[in-house]
């Protein structure tokens, strides 16, 4: 099995991430391939990241423009070929680039007959316009894979690889965190998600000017909860992003609605038993697990991992307020999601899709490779 990975966007939070992830499953599996990096703007950050890049994963440097070979070699890199050269040397294309600016990689992926990873703050559709009003051909294959839903590979792994596209999108933080929620809690007669996401205001590396008292709230549902949708047809979303002046982690405080009565503990059983979801109780021998801060730092501690904060496990507190009304029981919830590594075992599943995998073997890898673990924090931990 051989797939050359392509990354645009190689320091971005998530990617940055998803490369050595990728990089150690390939390892774990025997892959072959190649990981091929596309530098673009030489700044700081960008170069103390390819150099750990090249240390890690052997990655091979691709120059997007040449005025920039100079200041790239003086830092070390060894470039091993132009743009268009990082196209043909890469069977599949992770697009990891800012919100708006994935239309190039797309339309050169199209043109080079690669197959392609969207994040999920893409915009399929509006990328799709974009490219009927520059007048690329588009194959109704592609066209079918832009409206397909989202890709969360411990839901629809199966259904992705029988459909064999060439596009895909994965679901972002926030829906990923959703997505294993509704995956835990579908058997216990979950009808309806309802609830607030408290997300970051900007990336860890964005200038926000804010007052610490400012907070934005939706006017609307966010695109989380209807993301979600699209994979789990049969549950309804209501669920508000807001802004608040915080970079990590982000939290949801949620109402799941069920058809029938059930205790918390249930819903708990459940989620401690889903892959990639770790329960962290609120009381802990006359200590309160309360605050976010504390929980993700006494969570990462434990852990050994190429980049830090990397928790790729869905923290959700057993800190449950049940709720009857007539025959439904509502849930209070709230959960953890670090948004910069949680969706990452999904980008790996989504490059080994376009290996062509094997489904029954496909969760269970990438958890042991990446040491991912599920279960009750911290003693009782698979």
């Amino acid at each position: 099995m051989k797939l050359n990975a392509g990354f645009v966007g190689f320091d971005g939070t998530e990617s940055k991430r998803a490369i050595p992830a990728i990089h150690q499953v390939k390892e774990a599996e025997g892959i072959a391939g190649d990981m091929n990096i596309l530098l673009r703007s030489p700044h700081a950050r960008a170069k103390s990241m390819l150099n750990r890049f090249i240390r890690l994963c052997d990655a091979r440097a691709f120059l997007t423009d040449e005025k920039d070979r100079a200041a790239w070699e003086k830092v070390g890199a060894r470039i091993e070929g132009s743009y268009d050269d990082f196209f043909e040397e890469s069977d599949v294309i992770v697009v990891g680039a800012p919100e708006g600016q994935e239309l190039p990689y797309v339309e050169a992926s199209i043109a080079h007959d690669c197959n392609t990873v969207l994040l999920g703050g893409a915009h399929r559709e509006e990328i799709l316009n974009d490219l009927v009003k520059k007048n690329v051909e588009i194959s109704e294959k592609i066209r079918e894979d832009i409206a397909r839903e989202f890709f969360f590979g411990l839901g629809n792994y199966d259904r992705f690889l029988k459909a064999a596209p060439k596009l895909i999108q994965c679901t972002s933080c926030n829906t990923t965190g959703l997505c294993r929620t509704v995956l835990a809690a579908k058997p216990l007669g979950l009808r309806a998600v309802l609830g607030n996401l408290d997300r970051r205001s900007g990336d860890p590396h964005n200038i926000v000017k804010v007052s610490p008292n400012a907070i934005q709230f939706g006017s609307g549902v966010g695109h989380q909860g209807t993301d979600a949708g699209t994979i789990f047809k049969e549950v309804k979303f209501s669920v508000r992003a807001s802004k608040v002046p915080t970079t990590m982690p982000h939290v949801h405080q949620l109402n799941l609605v069920f058809d029938k009565k059930l205790t918390p503990d249930m819903l708990l059983e459940q989620l401690s038993k889903t892959g990639r979801v770790v329960i962290v109780p609120y009381e802990d021998v006359g200590k309160k697990h309360d605050w976010t801060s504390e929980i993700l730092e006494a969570f990462v501690s434990g852990f050994e991992r190429p980049i830090s904060p990397e928790i790729f496990e869905l923290l959700f507190s057993d800190a449950i307020i049940p709720f009857e009304l007539g025959d439904y029981t509502i849930l209070q919830t709230v959960m953890l999601v670090e948004q910069m590594s949680l969706p990452v075992p999904n980008y790996v599943e989504a490059y080994l899709l376009f290996c062509g995998f094997p489904a029954d073997r496909v969760h269970g890898s990438v958890d042991k490779a990446l040491g991912v673990v599920h279960g009750v924090w911290p003693d009782e931990l698979s």
